[in-house]
């Protein structure tokens, strides 16, 4: 009886399993050529009955999955949305390759959603400018320029404590390219972009995320730079409300490798020279005239009684005759 109750129980099990495997979907979502500007940064991908469906199912792209991720969901119709995090302003609109917004989803299948960034941003497609810069005219390149790879980078100048994220803007203004470089504290408020091309830049401009009242103002020490000679913009950040608090430059000033260097070509020149050659040279004949004189005033010492010796011996030998 024991057994057979066992042997029902365990085809009831497989039966359930059964019927759950196939009363269920997958369901791949990918973000494909993620700029290089948004590799640090996360997309939220949303699965449910609508909108304000608070029992979607979420998933979260970053790095750390290359940006792909797969979840098991129950056969539905599910609207799907996908955006970058912290983009409150459509700064990055994302969109589904062939355009899903909603998916119906039959038990068993697999699906892929794959999305990529496209168009501008909302405020761009509603004013026709950037939100954050206005680009500088384009200028003409000199005859043997070839865009080649280069790197250009910012680094500030702020206030003692400043912690803020600020956001910089720079210009290609030969091939209209526009990069933005993430400065952080974690960073010594100090970034490079590696996969610029070469040229000359301009600084457009220079923001601190979440600064509505634009407390900190922004200089640049130098608007234009080429990558020739090295295109690392220095920029000084004033606190308004306090512009008198002392600043640094945390990626100069704390940096031990850059103090070390710092160190060794501000080093003392003026320091005790060593003896050179020359003096040696002629201290040489000196020392040697020092040993004759030492020499000659131990034989005049001897000499008296080598004389005496002398007399001695002609005395004895005159007796002996």
């Amino acid at each position: 009886m024991k057994k057979l109750l066992v042997i029902l129980l365990g085809l009831i099990l497989c039966t359930a399993t059964k019927v759950y495997a196939e009363d269920a979907a997958t369901v791949t979502v990918t973000v494909k050529d993620m700029p290089q500007k948004l590799q640090n940064r996360t997309v939220i991908v949303t699965l449910g009955n609508g909108p304000s469906d608070t029992e979607s199912t979420v998933m979260v792209l970053d790095g750390l999955n290359n940006y792909t991720a797969t979840v098991t969901v129950a056969p539905s119709e599910y609207y799907c949305a996908a955006a970058v995090q912290y983009d409150a302003l459509g700064d990055y609109p994302l969109q589904e390759i062939n355009q899903t917004t909603f998916l119906q989803v039959e038990d068993g299948n697999h699906y892929n959603l794959i999305y990529t960034l496209v168009g501008s941003s909302w405020y761009e497609s509603v004013t026709g400018q950037q939100r954050h810069y206005t680009l500088q005219p384009l200028e003409t390149p000199p005859e043997n320029y070839e865009p080649k790879p280069a790197q250009v980078g910012a680094y500030l100048t702020a206030p003692v404590g400043f912690s803020q994220h600020v956001i910089v803007y720079l210009q290609n203004l030969y091939t209209d390219d526009v990069y933005e470089l993430d400065l952080y504290k974690s960073n010594e408020l100090a970034a490079v972009e590696p996969n610029a091309l070469s040229g000359k830049y301009a600084f457009l401009s220079a923001y601190v995320v979440g600064d509505a009242a634009k407390r900190y103002q922004f200089s640049c020490e130098q608007n234009e730079l080429s990558t020739e000679a090295g295109a690392d913009f220095h920029l000084t950040v004033t606190d308004t409300v306090n512009s008198e608090r002392e600043r640094n430059t945390p990626s100069r000033d704390q940096n031990s490798t850059v103090q070390a260097a710092d160190s060794f070509n501000n080093r003392d020149t003026a320091a005790p020279q060593q003896p050179t050659a020359e003096p040696e040279a002629v201290s040489q004949p000196v020392k040697q005239q020092e040993k004759q004189l030492d020499l000659l005033s131990l034989l005049l010492d001897f000499m008296p009684m080598v004389l005496v010796g002398v007399v001695l011996f002609a005395v004895r030998s005159k007796h002996r005759r």
